[in-house]
């Protein structure tokens, strides 16, 4: 069966967005050019196992601006160039709803598809229950509230900076249920953030 994880940036009160007021996209408001570095380079390690990206709508239409221009951004790294390869080539679904959108686009790459309509959570089990490596979906805090509600996440990667804010979204608001979670893994960053693996816990 095919995992989906989950690669999230948040700050150690659990926000996991920019300020709502603002540009609630833009969390590189409160990270560092070095945990976004090392961020990048765990990142890119899902992707040994993975060949699909699951985002939300907003989250697409937000990335899909940025990304399939990266060989034009000045200064960028080369982690960021491998990581903008393994985006651009990978397969995406984009979890419209009721709302489906037009058309999609992901520059001169291949097109996302959508997941539309009432029955998201079946359609998901379905493409857990494929063909094709692990799914990624980063950032996407509604969507990734939906499906932690329906428990279909099997990994939590949640890169958690030493940083509180007062706005924001928390990743965790509203869910229906208490979650038990396995640690699975710790790791330290240079700038004392923590990648911190967990898996849900068997009941």
């Amino acid at each position: 069966m095919r995992k989906i994880i989950l690669f999230i940036h948040s700050t150690f009160n659990g926000v996991v967005t920019g300020d709502p007021r603002e540009d609630k996209t833009n969390f590189m408001v409160w990270t560092t050019d070095a945990s976004m570095e090392e961020g990048s380079e765990y990142l890119l390690n899902t992707f040994d196992t993975a060949d699909t990206i699951l985002l939300g709508r907003g989250t697409y239409e937000d990335l899909s601006r940025k990304w399939p221009s990266i060989k034009d951004w000045s200064n960028v790294s080369d982690v960021g160039s491998r990581l903008g390869e393994k985006i651009n080539n990978a397969h995406k679904l984009v979890v419209t709803g009721d709302r489906s959108l037009d058309e999609l686009k992901w520059g001169e790459f291949e097109a996302p598809k959508q997941l539309t309509g009432s029955n998201i959570e079946e359609q998901i089990k379905g493409l857990k229950n494929g063909n094709g490596g692990d799914i990624v979906i980063f950032g996407s805090p509604t969507l990734v509230r939906s499906l932690a509600n329906a428990n279909l996440i099997d990994e939590y990667q949640v890169l958690v900076h030493p940083v509180v804010v007062n706005v924001g979204e928390r990743l965790f608001d509203n869910l229906k249920e208490q979650k038990d979670f396995h640690l699975v893994d710790v790791k330290t960053l240079t700038d004392g953030s923590l990648l911190v693996t967990y898996e849900p816990a068997k009941a």
